[in-house]
């Protein structure tokens, strides 16, 4: 490894940033490139202990980001951040925030020991309700204070599909007598719970929308029950201010895709995924309010919707792919 290969890492990852230049030499942190030997195997402890936290961040966010648009890791983004975590107190408080981030996945032990932890987070009051409808054998939420971090203010990435197998998994797992809507009366709760503890989700990969909030909750002003339209309130201000978003058509649902129009209006990257059709699809194209990264793929639609509604976007949007996508072109 050449000096200037070193000198160039460190000026992408100290010197770049001018607005850590304050904390950088608050911690008198020196760099002489000029006698660091010709060849370097191993980047000295010190300089891992002195690295700021938001450099820090944003390489594993790096390490982890495998698919960016999808909100998912791969797993060699987990094995990466546990590796990461293991090397200092630093280190860890840091990669813990990534990780965390997105913690669903169904290879990592079916996703039951993310489900127990979060769940023992659920205040009491959540825990009573879900005893009542027949969700027994959840964990003490006094477990949560002896916890060094409080995981479920870290989740801001959603893979609805991964998210509902973990908790499935759970329910086949830890219980023996269960109702239709145990899976669904859980996802709601850790729902709600990131919502309190998070505030906001920023990626999201979205199957069925109605699964999330329940069928028949399509239009939220002519609720009766208002219990039910405080719990679906809570979980679409969830999903509110989502900037990144995909969406596949596996279950097309045409109320969902109307209603997802009127909540997530602030995407900057949207990706669409295997539908059948155009319809719907250009309502949520058209509703945001600063695209700038469209991405379609699998599609076949002879109809001109798709064409029409990214025309609108014209002001904001910088790039679009399209991969096996089949449109009309022409005006009829």
């Amino acid at each position: 490894m050449t000096k200037k290969f070193i000198k160039k890492i460190f000026n992408s990852l100290i010197i770049r940033r001018s607005s850590f230049k304050k904390k950088v030499n608050s911690r008198k942190i020196q760099i002489d490139t000029e006698n660091v030997p010709s060849k370097v195997h191993k980047v000295p402890n010190k300089l891992a202990s002195y690295m700021i936290s938001e450099i820090l961040q944003e390489i594993f966010n790096h390490l982890a980001d495998t698919f960016p648009y999808n909100g998912t890791y791969d797993l060699h983004a987990y094995s990466n951040l546990y590796s990461c975590i293991l090397v200092n107190r630093h280190w860890c408080r840091n990669a813990i925030i990534t990780l965390w981030r997105q913690p669903f996945h169904p290879c990592l032990n079916n996703g039951q020991m993310v489900v127990n932890i979060y769940l023992s987070f659920l205040d009491e009051k959540e825990q009573k309700f879900l005893l009542s409808r027949g969700i027994n054998y959840l964990p003490s939420h006094y477990i949560s204070k002896n916890y060094l971090f409080d995981y479920p203010s870290y989740f801001k990435h959603l893979h609805q599909q991964n998210f509902y197998f973990s908790v499935e998994n759970w329910c086949q797992n830890n219980l023996k007598k269960r109702q239709n809507d145990s899976s669904y009366l859980l996802m709601n709760s850790l729902l709600k719970l990131f919502y309190k503890k998070s505030g906001q989700l920023n990626r999201f990969k979205l199957y069925n929308l109605m699964g999330l909030i329940g069928d028949g909750m399509n239009n939220l002003n002519n609720l009766n029950d208002k219990n039910k339209y405080d719990e679906c309130s809570e979980i679409c201000k969830f999903i509110l201010p989502v900037q990144q978003l995909t969406i596949t058509g596996t279950y097309e649902n045409s109320s969902g895709m109307i209603l997802l129009s009127k909540l997530c209006t602030n995407v900057r990257d949207l990706c669409i995924e295997n539908f059948s059709t155009a319809k719907n699809i250009d309502h949520i194209i058209e509703s945001q309010n600063n695209l700038v990264s469209l991405e379609i793929t699998n599609l076949s639609d002879h109809s001109t919707l798709i064409i029409q509604s990214i025309l609108s976007q014209s002001k904001s949007l910088r790039r679009i792919k399209f991969y096996k996508v089949l449109l009309n072109l022409h005006q009829h």
